[in-house]
């Protein structure tokens, strides 16, 4: 597997080396690179820029494979090193548990999104909705209505795989415009929970206000379309707690089947965060 500058084995635990790791080496070491993150070309180039200026230094961080021979952390390093066409040592680490995987972090810190595509096998747009999306929702559950957003990646995965409704969520949202009042996972969040009452009902409150198909001059999600738009044109964007609150708001009233009579009612923030019925 390459040169050997210094050996150090546990022989009761994964080995470690230091290897003068050559271009070819990295080549063959990228084919096992099953299941990772999608690689950050703007990472890698930095990495590659520090090798051909003789910039780049060997920190205690290994390249790290499982005990089946999967790489599962450097896929940047080793693809810096491929397309510098240099030799550079690394520290190498080999027979590890392949179940840590999705708690590694290197050199590029693994997003949650890196887990769930690592993890689903979705497509990385999904993911990326998917975790922002999730991590809201996670929030909510703990009632933390500031939406701090600070849920940990296996909490997110764990709260994915037991509720595959979120990836619906995350792709329903995707497919709204990019050019809506708010981010579209705020949109995937609502998602969520609304269709669980009505699928059709929740994608139809969020036409008319993710896209503007809204039933009249009257109708309260114009009047918050119009709020969230001369925010962001004022570059004071509305927080997503607020946002949320006028969203459920809206959405209880008119599921109640009495519809708020006065639009600026809906962003009232007096009163106690309302949760969805």
């Amino acid at each position: 597997m390459g040169n050997l500058t210094q050996n150090a084995v546990n022989v009761n635990g994964p080995q470690i080396t230091v290897e003068q790791v050559t271009p070819e080496m990295a080549r063959a070491w990228l084919g096992a690179n099953v299941g990772n993150r999608p690689a950050s070309s703007a990472h890698v180039a930095k990495l590659e820029r520090a090798i051909r200026d003789g910039k780049w230094k060997m920190t205690g961080d290994p390249i790290r494979f499982s005990t089946g021979g999967s790489l599962l952390d450097g896929q940047h390093r080793l693809t810096a090193i491929l397309q510098s066409g240099e030799t550079v040592p690394c520290v190498v680490m080999r027979g590890l548990d392949e179940s840590i995987f999705d708690v590694l972090d290197s050199g590029k810190s693994r997003q949650k999104s890196d887990v769930l595509f690592v993890q689903l096998g979705l497509p990385v747009e999904t993911c990326k909705m998917l975790a922002t999306a999730t991590t809201w929702i996670i929030d909510y559950e703990k009632e933390q209505y500031g939406f701090p957003g600070k849920a940990e990646k296996s909490e997110v995965l764990d709260f994915v795989k037991r509720n595959p409704l979120a990836i619906a969520a995350a792709e329903y949202a995707q497919a709204l415009p990019r050019q809506a009042p708010v981010p579209r996972s705020v949109a995937a969040m609502f998602y969520y929970y609304a269709s669980q009452n009505s699928q059709a009902k929740a994608e139809r409150f969020l036409e008319r206000f993710m896209v503007g198909a809204v039933d009249g001059a009257t109708d309260n999600l114009l009047y918050l379309r119009n709020r969230c738009a001369a925010a962001t044109l004022d570059r004071r964007p509305i927080h997503r707690s607020q946002i949320l609150r006028a969203l459920i708001r809206i959405w209880n009233a008119e599921m109640r089947g009495k519809p708020i009579k006065h639009s600026q009612n809906a962003m009232r923030t007096d009163d106690a965060f309302p949760t969805f019925i």
